[in-house]
């Protein structure tokens, strides 16, 4: 049977057009390797990167999944064979690598998927956390998963009378973004974590139909924002922006309370939280799920160890390794 690339991804970040739109954060080229056999079919996207260093005068690559979670999926396979298949496509993507001088390999993988399973014996393995995510499957997403406290916040902003307004085709992006900056100036996010204006307004064009934005508004003002993700059965809770000095009317809140609203009219299972980078996050995302949160899995590969060991002692003969345990070594 011939499966669709459309009804065979499952989920947005797999999607061809999100490597495309978020390429230029991982300043790289978004790539596609898809192996098939007797067995089953494996779909592989990822960012090759030059590395930026003088090895010889021979230009060499490495790869990182596109922002987000995926990795290598299984799109079909014979039943029980998933590993079998996964090594055939391991050894098919070692001779991509060595004809296209790819060093090494870094994967985020998916996990509410969990594509780590079929493939986390091919990879170093590392636990980067947790996500959560909220069950809109239930008969009542507000009673049933918000906690009582997370509730009162939904009630206080519509109370306040704070209004909730859509942006489905990007129009509002400069608006978006300076609300986005306001927060990531506040939280201190170093500049190469942040994205441009250019970049999420041309992700409009690229991801059509798959992505809206909420905002919160408060006395005419946007107060806050949140850019949603969809394909399949998911939504993502993808980007925040909010003013800190509306926090007390807890627009961002209802936000999040909207984006359920209209994943569940539109036929969504999940709404992704994300991970949570200080205790504050975290407490303010699990208010929303009483679900337990999914493990942040990645991997790790060196597709070329003579390679590998040549640029990190170029790095090191150019200047000091500021992060020994960083992956690749060379980039630390």
């Amino acid at each position: 049977m011939t499966v669709t690339l459309t009804s065979a991804i499952p989920d947005i970040f797999f999607l061809p057009e999100w490597g495309k739109a978020y390429e230029s954060q991982d300043h790289g080229e978004n790539c596609i390797f898809e192996f098939r056999n007797g067995t089953g079919h494996v779909f592989y996207q990822f960012i090759k990167r030059p590395i930026p260093i003088d090895a010889g005068g021979m230009q060499f690559y490495d790869t990182i999944t596109p922002f987000g979670q995926s990795g290598p999926l299984i799109v079909e396979c014979e039943e029980g064979k998933e590993k079998e298949l996964a090594g055939a496509f391991d050894g098919a993507f070692q001779v991509y690598c060595e004809e296209n001088r790819i060093v090494s390999e870094y994967v985020r993988f998916n996990g509410w998927l969990n594509n780590a399973k079929d493939f986390s014996h091919l990879y170093g393995m590392d636990n980067r956390g947790i996500t959560m995510y909220i069950d809109l499957t239930v008969d009542d997403v507000f009673m049933q998963e918000f906690k009582s406290g997370t509730r009162q916040q939904v009630r206080r902003s519509l109370k306040n009378g704070v209004e909730v307004e859509y942006d489905f085709t990007g129009a509002t992006i400069k608006e978006f973004h300076r609300l986005y900056t306001i927060m990531a100036k506040k939280n201190d996010i170093p500049d190469h974590y942040m994205f441009s204006e250019e970049l999420l307004a041309e992700s409009f064009n690229l991801l059509e139909g798959k992505q809206f934005i909420i905002y919160a508004k408060y006395g005419g003002e946007y107060i806050s924002a949140a850019l949603y993700l969809h394909h399949g059965d998911f939504l993502h809770y993808h980007l925040a922006a909010n003013d800190p000095a509306f926090f007390n009317v807890a627009g961002n809140s209802l936000i999040l309370h909207e984006g359920c609203r209209w994943g569940v009219e539109n036929g969504k299972k999940e709404m992704h939280l994300g991970g949570a980078s200080t205790d504050a996050l975290y407490r303010f995302k699990r208010g929303f799920t009483k679900t337990e949160p999914l493990d942040i899995l990645t991997g790790k590969k060196v597709r070329d160890e003579d390679a590998y060991a040549l640029l990190v002692e170029a790095k090191k003969a150019r200047e000091d390794i500021q992060n020994p345990s960083h992956f690749p070594l060379y980039r630390g």
